[in-house]
């Protein structure tokens, strides 16, 4: 009986060269295409993988979505939210082939007859697999040998507690479909691939033939594998013209050697497994630029973590690199007389008088020396500083007019507290914003808020407080009208624009990228230009289409290229100006829910909170 080998080779969207749609749809050629044959290719599928996601995952997006308070947490875009997360492949693709070159070439007759098999392997393959939805699959002609080139996305349900209903899983997706692991060589994937040559088998045996064993040295192996086999054959070579070693001794030399290796790669494939399953802990920093700092280095290494409102999540597998990197930073250094200033912003605001000021001074270890003026030392310092020598701000007439203007401007909010309470209800947005004011102020002069200047060059006050600031911004909007309903529209409306100016700046990029195509053809044509992106044939296709264009005026493309690049310029702007509009609606919306809901001040105790347990906790490590 014939015989024919079988090729089942998996590859990763990830991964260069493991999956290539545009070479598969034929939307550039390579050379060893023949394209007077490429008519002869077969498409069963052709969807634009985004598109594909959309079909699968609109619904359950729009569930999750709906479920989530925050902004921050909903998904616009899962495919590129899969993509980003780096945890799971967005879609996978599997080249298929019966013979080789020399057993089933295109146009023999062995040819013909896989070109068959083929096209009952993909027809059947959705019934086989129905959790791996295909999104493209063609029959490629056009080489050496008929093969397939099937592009899918695992999609699994069961088990999903949290986030979507539906989930993107290779190993999910397998499992629900019946391949359960039974250790580490046999796990999921590995048996499903054994089920689908098993199949190809089949296929064999029903068109008359039988599965080549290729001399039981290369069955199943990859391109890379069989390269590494001729490698290993090379140095066996040389090893015997150097030294006199039987093929007994070579071969169980050898099998220790591969012992060796493959405990070693199964000792990686466990840890490897370990780290995919590691629990998320959460990673929280008193100092906000030593978060930062943390941050930048994980993007560098390409690390993946999660932001939250109070740092950020990573997998408990990266917490020792985590903490290296740590180790890394270096605290500014600040002055005694900066630490002083910013010490006695922060007492002040928690003081009614100037006495009870320089007494939490004094709870805060400084020594105090009264006098004609008044000096002030650190505990750990050598020398006195006089609070005139700290600037205008600091000086004993000027600090006690500071607690003057902070009592009179929590006076006037209460006041303002009570006119809105007698003309509106306690539920009404206009008393709760005011409300959550005092709230905050009362909290903060408790010692249980951190200071958030509007503008670091002065001195804090209620009127140079962040917070406040951004609530009195709120009560602005709400005093001309707005309400929740309107700045969730607004920010909806404001995204939208951005989704649009997005699109706009993507086709423009798109078009300046077609104009810049369109020079490299011209240049090849009338400049006899040597191109890696095109092939003569191709320019000369392309200038078809353009009948006006000669060698006169083909130069003409640069002002094309010049106009689109100005409007390019410009939508990219008028794109990060919508951007930052976005943030801001995002941000007031937050805080409008937030206190609309009275949780505004819990939040940023909660916050505060976490921020000073990281002096304590190592690392700022928590189970997330």
């Amino acid at each position: 009986m014939k015989q024919l080998s079988i090729s089942f080779t998996l590859g990763k969207a990830s991964v260069q060269h493991g999956a290539n749609i545009d070479h598969n749809n034929r939307e550039f050629l390579a050379k060893n295409i023949d394209q007077s044959r490429t008519k002869e290719n077969v498409t069963y599928v052709h969807q634009d993988v985004r598109k594909a996601y959309d079909e699968l995952f609109e619904k359950s997006v729009e569930e999750y979505n709906a479920k989530q308070k925050r902004n921050d947490r909903k998904i616009s875009d899962y495919y590129q939210h899969i993509v980003d997360s780096k945890r799971e492949e967005a879609f996978y693709e599997i080249v298929v082939q019966f013979g080789d070159v020399n057993t089933a070439a295109c146009k023999s007759e062995n040819g013909k007859i896989t070109q068959q098999m083929l096209d009952e392997y993909i027809r059947n393959f959705q019934k086989r697999n129905p959790n791996l939805h295909i999104f493209n699959a063609v029959l490629h002609m056009d080489e050496a040998t008929p093969h397939l080139h099937i592009d899918f996305i695992p999609v699994y349900t069961q088990g999903r507690k949290n986030g979507l209903s539906k989930g993107v899983s290779m190993k999910a997706a397998l499992i629900e479909q019946g391949f359960n692991p039974k250790n580490i060589k046999e796990n999921q994937l590995t048996t499903w691939e054994e089920s689908e040559r098993a199949y190809m088998e089949e296929l064999l045996n029903k068109y008359g033939f039988v599965r080549e064993d290729k001399n039981a040295k290369y069955a199943h192996q990859t391109v890379e594998e069989f390269k590494k086999t001729q490698d290993e054959k090379k140095m066996i070579s040389a090893i015997r013209k150097v030294k006199n070693i039987s093929d007994t001794e070579l071969s169980a030399e050898h099998v220790r050697q591969l012992k060796t290796k493959l405990l070693s790669l199964e000792r990686k494939t466990e840890q490897l497994e370990e780290q995919k399953q590691s629990p998320y802990k959460s990673f929280y920093y008193s100092s906000p630029d030593k978060q930062s700092f943390v941050q930048a280095k994980l993007d560098e290494l390409k690390i993946p973590y999660r932001e939250t409102e109070n740092g950020f999540e990573a997998q408990e597998c990266y917490a020792e690199q985590i903490r290296k990197i740590e180790k890394e930073y270096q605290t500014p250094r600040s002055s005694a007389r900066e630490k002083l200033r910013q010490d006695i912003d922060r007492l002040l605001m928690q003081s009614n008088s100037f006495e009870t000021f320089l007494e939490k001074l004094k709870k805060e270890n400084y020594i105090i020396k009264t006098g004609k003026y008044i000096s002030i030392r650190p505990e750990n310092g050598n020398q006195f500083i006089r609070l005139k020598s700290l600037g205008e701000f600091y000086s004993e007439y000027t600090l006690r007019n500071r607690i003057r203007a902070k009592q009179k401007y929590e006076h006037d909010l209460a006041q303002k507290l009570r006119t809105e309470k007698e003309k509106y209800p306690a539920d009404s947005p206009k008393v709760l914003v005011l409300r959550t004011m005092q709230f905050y102020t009362i909290t903060f002069s408790n010692g249980v808020l951190p200071m958030r200047k509007r503008n670091a060059q002065k001195p804090f006050a209620w009127t140079n407080d962040g917070e406040l600031d951004k609530l009195m911004e709120l009560n602005l909007k709400i005093n001309s009208g707005a309400t929740l309903e309107t700045l969730r529209k607004e920010f909806a409306d404001t995204e939208k624009s951005v989704s649009e100016k997005e699109e706009q700046l993507e086709k423009s990029k798109s078009a300046l990228k077609s104009f810049y195509d369109l020079k490299e053809q011209l240049q090849i044509i009338f400049e006899g230009k040597k191109s890696e992106l095109f092939s003569p044939e191709q320019a000369r296709r392309t200038l078809q289409a353009y009948p006006d264009i000669t060698k006169e005026n083909y130069h003409n493309i640069d002002v094309l290229i010049s106009n689109e690049t100005e409007i390019l310029q410009k939508q990219e702007t008028d794109y990060q100006t919508e951007k930052e509009k976005l943030e801001k609606a995002d941000a007031l919306l937050s805080m409008a829910e937030k206190v609309m809901g009275g949780t505004y001040i819990q939040s940023l105790v909660g916050e505060e909170r976490n921020r000073r347990e990281a002096k304590y906790v190592p690392n700022g490590l928590k189970p997330a």
